[in-house]
């Protein structure tokens, strides 16, 4: 169990590197598979630009959290999960969005499972 604690943040990674992928190789199918319409324009440009950064810059956070064995790493990737999951609820609340809970719930998961790696990461193998 101990190995899987430690790198449970792996699940998250592949499956963001997966998905910001697909928002370089095939937006349309990425927009869909998220609820979205691709866009045209700037608007198409904020969308691939904006959720490839957000799912490739995940990965690459806690890959680099994982591999230089930081935790401040795993802990960005973390609080940037968690608040797409509290914007979700926000958007619900304040703006007539549906209440996406698949994809709030798969959000949660996932920041709970980069914690519990950044969990098993002790603090004095971080550098300021």
């Amino acid at each position: 169990m101990n190995k899987f604690t430690r790198f449970a943040a792996v699940i998250p990674a592949l499956i963001f590197l997966v998905i910001g992928l697909n928002w370089l190789i095939n937006p349309t199918a990425a927009a869909q598979d998220l609820g979205m319409i691709l866009q045209d324009g700037v608007g198409r440009s904020s969308q691939i630009g904006d959720m490839t950064a957000f799912f490739l810059g995940g990965s690459a956070m806690i890959i680099l959290g994982l591999t230089t064995q930081n935790r401040t790493w795993l802990h960005a990737a973390a609080i940037t999960v968690s608040l797409a999951a509290a914007f979700r609820v926000v958007a619900w609340l304040f703006h007539d969005a549906s209440l996406a809970i698949d994809l709030i719930g798969a959000e949660i998961i996932f920041a709970g499972l980069i914690l519990l790696s950044a969990s098993k990461i002790r603090p004095e193998n971080e550098t300021d």
